[in-house]
């Protein structure tokens, strides 16, 4: 990009805003920074714009945060002149790598750890990027076209994309999430669908053939669809009797399903896109059993404490909607008690009380959307449900309940209290710590 004496504004200074402000610095361009916070730190080279307005009317390109929708009526024009991008598609033009793109309502990051540690056990430098906590742009200029970004991409991102097409682009499910950004389950799967948007023939679309919102979308992708499948065969990886099995010209075998370190029904579809993408991209399946043996899933999903009080307890901050509640507590055996609560996303709970299983002895809430969720209860006909204050109160009480497994999984996001999910979850595995 030829950004030379450009005016770019970024809008929204986090992690991805800084590193968007070094990558186009490295160009010469007119930085203007605004955002709706006071900023700490300005960054050398840069100018604080309080004109909003008029910033946006004057700009040459404008770089959002994925925090900031491009439907705000303020980019109304900017946006059909197509100069209101996102980081990572700011990034995405700058790549010279291969490119690897992961999206879905959940899974997203561990299938993208999981590519990321089985290209580089392969012998092959890769970054884990994006949603992840690393944006692109802070790695894009040291990346050769001998490496590979595997990013993990969500909704926010792909809403400001205009030209970014991965070389492999995964779809894991798309169930309803982040209803109070984007409206409606059809204008949501449609952002999901951006991701296969610029690919051509010779691009790979990787999609859940389980999943009846990314078995809909697969109807309108143009690339090379491959497919990954916990219950039939397909072009692409598959469980069968018990055995794991990519298919394309032949039949391979990867190994057993209970080779898979990954617990639940959800990671075991997790492994399977995995497989998929790192057959596609070449790697020997030895490399790919192997890893699939030894990968844990990463911090806060569906992670296990340790045993206390005669219970097993579990830690799934992660899970910020409700299919990713439903996923975990299925993944669990035996009788459990369910903490959950948090910030609502605009989903309707209804979903979660109607299909919890019967080993859900009780439920425990907190949080701003606990009256919503005791409202769905209700109308589900759940009654073993309690409010409590904290989240401590949730956690002493939880220990009394004659139960085998106490689950820490919101169906919510964590901003009513915490600062991310990580804090939410480090606060549940102190809460587990002080229990005696």
């Amino acid at each position: 990009m030829k950004l030379n004496g450009k005016r770019v504004l970024i809008y929204g200074l986090g992690r991805s805003g800084r590193a968007a402000v070094e990558l186009l610095r490295r160009d010469g361009a007119e930085i203007w920074i605004y955002d709706d916070n006071q900023i700490e730190n300005l960054p050398e080279g840069t100018e604080l714009i309080s004109n909003l307005e008029v910033a946006v009317e004057l700009a040459d390109l404008i770089v959002l945060s994925p925090s900031v929708s491009i439907n705000r009526k303020i980019f109304g024009v900017a946006a059909i002149k197509r100069k209101v991008i996102g980081e990572l598609e700011l990034a995405y033009r700058y790549l010279n790598a291969g490119l690897i793109a992961v999206t879905g309502t959940n899974g997203k990051t561990t299938v993208t750890l999981l590519i990321n540690e089985i290209i580089n056990r392969a012998g092959r430098l890769s970054y884990a990027l994006g949603n992840i906590g690393i944006p692109l742009s802070e790695k894009v200029r040291e990346m050769t076209p001998s490496m590979t970004a595997v990013v993990e991409v969500s909704t926010f991102q792909l809403e400001s994309t205009v030209d970014f097409s991965p070389d492999i682009a995964v779809l894991l499910n798309a169930t309803a999430d982040h209803l109070d950004r984007h409206g409606t389950v059809d204008g949501y799967r449609a952002l999901k669908a951006k991701i296969f948007e610029n690919q051509i023939n010779r691009d790979i679309a990787v999609l859940n053939a389980d999943d009846e919102g990314a078995a809909e979308i697969a109807k309108s992708v143009k690339s090379d669809k491959y497919f990954f499948s916990v219950k039939r065969a397909v072009r692409g990886a598959y469980a069968e009797q018990g055995e794991i099995y990519f298919e394309d010209t032949g039949k391979i075998h990867i190994c057993k399903v209970s080779d898979v370190r990954l617990t639940g029904l959800h990671n075991l579809q997790n492994a399977l896109a995995a497989v998929t993408v790192c057959i596609l991209a070449s790697v020997n399946p030895e490399i790919i059993r192997l890893t699939l043996k030894s990968f844990d899933a990463p911090d806060y999903r569906c992670a296990a404490l340790g045993e206390k009080c005669g219970k097993r307890f579990f830690n799934d901050s992660k899970a910020t909607n409700v299919s990713a509640t439903l996923a975990s507590v299925r993944a669990l055996d035996g009788r459990t008690v369910l903490i959950a609560g948090g910030q609502s996303k605009g989903e309707n709970y209804d979903n979660l009380f109607e299909n919890l299983t019967d080993r859900v002895v009780h439920v425990f809430v907190t949080g701003d959307n606990a009256t919503d969720l005791i409202d769905s209860a209700v109308r589900a006909g759940y009654y073993n449900i309690s409010y409590r204050a904290t989240l401590s109160e949730c956690v002493a009480e939880s220990a009394g309940i004659c139960a085998d497994n106490v689950l820490f999984s919101p169906a919510a996001a964590s901003f009513d209290r915490y600062g991310s999910y990580k804090e939410r979850g480090a606060c549940f595995d102190k809460l587990y710590g002080e229990l005696k």
